[in-house]
Parts: C-alpha cells; sequence; structure tokens
C-alpha cells in the first residue's frame, strides 16, 4: 500500500516511537506508543471484494449483499450475521447499507461502517480517487483534513484517523481549520485514547493563544513528572505554537530536569528533532545551539541526540561519515548535529 510505504517517513514509523522505547528513526508520527488501526481507506486499498449489504429478506439475521463496490467476479457470502442494533438501525434507515471489505492476502471480511445519506457522497469521492491516493498520501490527507469539522462524528473521526497516519512535515503544510477548544474537550475520553496524539499535534497547529500555550506546557510538565506517553506530543506542539521560544522553555524547564529518564529524554530529542526536520533556519539553529551545549554534559542525552538526528539526516539521504569517536558521546551527538545541517529546509 502506497500510503503505508510513504509512512517509514512518518509513522515512527518503523514502529511508531515514543519516548526512546523503540530507539529509531524520529521522523515520524507523533510518539503514538501503538500501532495504529487500518482505517477505512486502507482497507478499501487492500481489499478484493467490497461489497454493501443489508439484512437479507428471508432471515434478518443474515446479510445480503445489495452491491459490488470491488469484485474479483466470483460470488461471496458475508460470515458475520446481522446484531441487534444494526437491524434497528437498518429498519429506521431503510436506504442505509453496510459496507465491507476482504483483505486481499488474509481473505477475512472486515466491516467497515454504515453508508447513510451522510456518508454516501464520501464513499464516493473515497471510491473515485483511491488509485490516486495510493500514490499520493498528501493529496489524500488534504482531502481528510477537509472534514476535520464535519457535523457528523463518524466523519470527523474517520479525518483523524486518516490523518493520524500522515507525517508531520505533511501535517503542517496543510491549511487546516483546528478547532483547539473541541479537541481539547475530546483528549481524555476514555473510549478514543488511541486518538490522543493525532488531537494533541493538531492542537499545536491551531492558531497560537496564550492559553493554549499555558495548556501545552502545564500537559507537558506532567508528562515529565509521570513519564507519560503522550510527553513527545506535547513538546512538539509547544514548539509548533511558540517556535524558538518554545524551544527555549522546553531546555530550561523540562531538559535541565535531573529526574530524566532515558524515555523522557528520548521523548523530547524526538520532538525537537522532527522539528529540526520540518522548521526553518532559525528554529533549526536554536535546536542545534540547545542541544550541542547539553550533550556535554550529559552522555546520556547525547547518546540519544546521536541516535535521533543521525536517523533523520540517512532518512534525507545523507551520509554518515565513519570516525573514531563512538568512544565518546558528546562528540558523536556534536557530529550528527553537525552532518543534520545539511538536510534541505523544507520552507
Amino acid at each position: 500500500m502506497g500510503f503505508r510505504r510513504h509512512l517509514v517517513s512518518a509513522n515512527a514509523l518503523a514502529a511508531c516511537l515514543i519516548g526512546g522505547l523503540f530507539p529509531g528513526v524520529a521522523t515520524a508520527c507523533a510518539f503514538h506508543g501503538y500501532e495504529p488501526q487500518p482505517t477505512l481507506v486502507e482497507r478499501m486499498i487492500s481489499a478484493d471484494h467490497i461489497v454493501l449489504a443489508r439484512p437479507a429478506e428471508e432471515n434478518a439475521f443474515r446479510y445480503e449483499v445489495t452491491d459490488e463496490l470491488q469484485s474479483t467476479g466470483t460470488s461471496e457470502v458475508l460470515p458475520m450475521l446481522v446484531d441487534s442494533s444494526t437491524r434497528r438501525l437498518l429498519r429506521l434507515q431503510p436506504n442505509a447499507q453496510v459496507l465491507f471489505a476482504r483483505d486481499a492476502d488474509t481473505e477475512v471480511w472486515h466491516r467497515l461502517i454504515t453508508v447513510d445519506a451522510s456518508f454516501a457522497p464520501i464513499l464516493k469521492t473515497i471510491q473515485d480517487r483511491l488509485p490516486e491516493w495510493e500514490q499520493d498520501p498528501q493529496m489524500r490527507a488534504s482531502y481528510f483534513a477537509s472534514h476535520l469539522n464535519h457535523s457528523d462524528t463518524r466523519i470527523r473521526t474517520l479525518a483523524l484517523r486518516e490523518l493520524d497516519l500522515a507525517d508531520y512535515g505533511t501535517l503542517k503544510a496543510l491549511n487546516l481549520d483546528v478547532d483547539a477548544k473541541a479537541l481539547e474537550s475530546q483528549l481524555d475520553t476514555i473510549t478514543e485514547m488511541d486518538l490522543r496524539a493525532i488531537r494533541i499535534l493538531l492542537m499545536g497547529l491551531a492558531p497560537a493563544t496564550p492559553e493554549l500555550s499555558t495548556f501545552m506546557r502545564f500537559r507537558a510538565t506532567q508528562g515529565l513528572a509521570h513519564e507519560s506517553e503522550m510527553l513527545g506530543a506535547y513538546a512538539l506542539s509547544l514548539i509548533a505554537l511558540e517556535g524558538v521560544g518554545g524551544v527555549q522553555w522546553l531546555d530550561a524547564t523540562l531538559m535541565a530536569n535531573s529526574q530524566n529518564t532515558y524515555n523522557t529524554r528520548s521523548a523530547l530529542v524526538q520532538a525537537l528533532a522532527m522539528h529540526f526536520e520540518t522548521g526553518d533556519a532559525e528554529l533549526r539553529r536554536t535546536i542545534s545551539d540547545v542541544l550541542s551545549a547539553r550533550v556535554l554534559f550529559d552522555p546520556d542525552l547525547a547518546y540519544v541526540v546521536s541516535l535521533q538526528f543521525s536517523a533523520i539526516s540517512v532518512n534525507a539521504g545523507l551520509e554518515i561519515p565513519d570516525t573514531d569517536i563512538d568512544a565518546d558521546p558528546a562528540l558523536e551527538a556534536l557530529q550528527a548535529l553537525e552532518v543534520s545541517k545539511s538536510i534541505p529546509l523544507r520552507m
């Protein structure tokens, strides 16, 4: 799948890094600490059968295919039963149907969504654009970004899950209309904890306000104290909101903390590395200056800096020269920072 392949530079993308639990490339998604589940679009991209179905007239507990959107030419019987809530819903909406897709590799059927009047236009667009989206993840992300504030909760959630797969540089480049207050109110929803990271990242791309900065600083401080898996996401968003000032605050307040663990160091350095990779020249200079000073007196931090900044350099196609400085963590970190300065600016 094209979108997944692209995400090696995004989703952490080889394993979705979170504050250092999985040392590796720092080019990614935003510190999820989980592997995002395939979205509706990804299920459709990887499917050999895509169908719409309703309860069969002769047996309301069995699905009957009403429309084949994609098929291999052989008829398929849906293996799942119609649950009671779906029967009630479809009785109330006689024109609604349930969308299913069968994975081409595993031959497992997946129920995706109920297609009613609200979702039918979205499904039509997805169908029409699947081939180009597979090759152009930025176009795909741009489409779903335009649905972040849709009146239908299901469509808003679908948009969040799609943007959760985009690399951070793509998110920053989108013309997002972010409702930070709405996202903040949903951050601690128990049933949607897997969407915390993307909501935090999007809040960082909202118009900056003193209240939003205060919230991000508070949550980042809490994250450090409790070694939260969301520390990196809050740090990333704070820098997005405040720029150089955010880097300087993180340096003076969090990076100077003597209680930092490997995980918290990794989360903070990954946030800095991702902004170094996608930020402007002034932000890069500030990040480089802050880390160059700190690695001289913190060997553990130096190791993390070397790891993360070597990774973003390799991701940009740069070569890390072989040297004899491996025994000195500070020198190795300084070299990684120096090499990373050759990463082309994105803006």
